[in-house]
């Protein structure tokens, strides 16, 4: 009998019990461990599924066959890093990306993944694994799910989904804006949704209905702005005014159109508008802001948002100094109640960096702080710089600081002076042009490096692109002494090292041999132009050190790499 293909006689034989799953499910656990193995490849996805623990008594992982499936999903996706995944996130993230497919856009049938399942079955078996669900342009696919033949998979979706990404809000409300806003509803109050991910916002409206889930367990803090928050408000432009002057018919209309009740009696047999509907909480919102939506809603929903543990604001515009005073009394108010979650903020586009004291001061549980500080429009325009008190160096439960595109080369004891009383856990300087103005650079960073030592809990330090150069040296000099520092992960990208400074560096680690392995990134460095001194470079730092470069990572083979310099 010829067999074409290169097909061997037990291929066949694997293919056909694959097909026939259904009645031969129960003997599979049967199978020696090299034939279960070799039939692992040609099932699809549900019978993989359905003899994963078949296969795990028999010490067999399916990761290897969901990792494949995923890479042919996303093809993407770098493949090396696989590894750094666990296995049940291989299995969990290739059915969540099956239904985004399946549901909003299509996918390939090329695989025996996939053999012999409808779409309704790939919709039922994926949405149990379904976490984050990505919402774009696809409105009539979103408003399937409003419809009945389709209400058991938005009832799934309710129970497993706990963040929520509206990724092109404005498109997808073009069309059936009752049909999303009642899928949404379901998501955030019937639901289990807590985080939400919003691009693109369409309207006022929208965010003033969606930020509604702010409730905490006391509103002690009126949402009335003070005095100079309406000043400053006044100041602003005429188109920002008309939109805090929103007609008071118009809005009562949306009310009604977007009320809880109203909807569920729409779109449901089974409830009436005299049904209360549960009202969700949002603890994360990563949200790209318009033009006057600092002034308009955010600034002034903040004091109440008592629920809130994380907030990202985005912005393609720079934010003004008027709004930044504006954010700043709103995050004031909210963390003069001792109801407030917020421990995690994130801003960026700042116009210039006066504010960044004031948010230390107001914000006094805070523990995550990332600001992406531009230069000012104005750069002939003296201002008052900021300035740490005696008595506040740092706010004492900040844990995480991040400053990305500012100059700090006037400020060196005053860094100094706050990592004195710190406790943050990483720190984060990019491109904050810290040794520009540095006669003699080992004056601040001998200090620095002491600063840092005398920091117990920090464990990631990232100093990129900070024209270190010969300076990056000093850095090894962390794990020095009777004292070491406990950092596990060190940033040195785009900082112009050259394989010599790198060759003197691993010397120094070499020397001091930290207790704890590193994570040293070093890309973006022209070590190129040297090859044979930084491999030797390379070498010093292995015993030691992960090491990320522009060439390879330390999770690849090593010797390999390394072989070839």
């Amino acid at each position: 009998m010829g067999i074409s293909n290169g097909s061997s006689l037990v291929q066949m034989c694997l293919v056909k019990v694959a097909k026939n799953m259904d009645e031969l499910e129960r003997k599979v656990a049967n199978l020696p461990v090299s034939l279960l193995k070799d039939l692992l490849p040609h099932l699809n996805i549900y019978y993989l599924d359905r003899i994963e623990t078949a296969a795990a008594s028999k010490g067999i992982s399916t990761s290897v066959i969901w990792a494949a499936i995923w890479r042919d999903l996303d093809q993407t996706w770098r493949w090396r890093l696989k590894s750094a995944l666990p296995d049940q996130d291989w299995k969990q993230r290739c059915l969540e990306r099956l239904f985004h497919m399946v549901l909003f856009t299509q996918v390939r049938r090329g695989g025996s993944y996939l053999s012999d399942l409808s779409e309704s079955s790939i919709l039922s078996m994926t949405v149990k694994h379904v976490r984050v669900l990505s919402l774009h342009t696809s409105t009539r696919n979103i408003s399937r799910l409003a419809s009945g033949d389709l209400r058991p998979i938005l009832s799934s979706l309710e129970k497993g989904v706990t963040s929520l990404k509206l990724l092109d809000a404005k498109s997808l409300f073009k069309h059936g804006r009752k049909h999303v806003l009642f899928v949404l509803h379901r998501l955030l109050d019937h639901g289990s949704v807590i985080e939400v991910v919003l691009r693109r916002n369409p309207d006022s409206s929208f965010l003033s209905w969606l930020t509604s889930r702010r409730r905490g367990h006391q509103l002690s803090v009126s949402s009335t702005p003070e005095a100079s928050h309406r000043s400053v408000v006044g100041e602003f432009d005429s188109r920002c005014r008309a939109e805090l002057e929103e007609p008071a018919a118009k809005r009562l209309a949306l009310d009604m159109e977007e009320n809880p009740e109203v909807l569920c009696s729409e779109f449901s047999s089974s409830s009436s508008p005299a049904d209360r509907c549960p009202e969700g909480q949002i603890h994360s919102l990563d949200f790209e802001v318009s033009k006057c939506e600092i002034l308009t809603t955010v600034s002034r929903i903040l004091p109440t948002w008592l629920c809130l543990h994380t907030l990202h604001l985005h912005s393609d515009w720079l934010i003004s100094e008027q709004e930044m005073s504006v954010l700043v009394e709103s995050l004031r108010r909210l963390f003069l109640n001792p109801g407030c979650s917020l421990t995690d903020l994130s801003i960026s586009h700042v116009s210039g960096h006066t504010h960044l004291i004031s948010i230390l001061r107001a914000c006094l549980t805070l523990k995550n702080l990332c600001l992406e500080i531009c230069p000012p429009a104005v750069r002939n325009t003296w201002r008052p710089q900021p300035r740490f008190t005696e008595n506040r160096g740092s706010n004492p439960s900040l844990k995480v600081l991040k400053l990305e595109d500012i100059n700090l080369s006037d400020y060196h004891q005053e860094i100094l002076q706050f990592l004195e009383h710190s406790v943050l856990e990483e720190l984060c300087f990019r491109d904050c042009r810290l040794l520009d103005k540095c006669a003699v650079k080992k004056d601040f960073l001998l200090p620095f490096v002491e600063a840092l030592k005398g920091i117990s809990s920090l464990r990631t330090l990232m100093l990129a692109q900070n024209r270190l150069a010969t300076s990056a040296i000093e850095i090894a000099k962390l794990f020095s002494g009777c004292r070491p520092s406990k950092i596990t992960r060190v940033d040195l990208s785009s900082n112009f090292i050259l394989p010599a400074e790198l060759l003197e560096f691993a010397q120094l680690l070499e020397t001091y041999r930290p207790v704890q392995r590193l994570t040293l990134d070093l890309r973006s460095n022209p070590l190129d132009r040297d090859p044979e001194v930084k491999g030797q470079a390379l070498r010093k730092l292995i015993p030691y050190c992960n090491i990320l470069t522009d060439d390879w990572d330390s999770r690849s083979t090593m010797a390999d790499h390394i072989s070839v310099m």
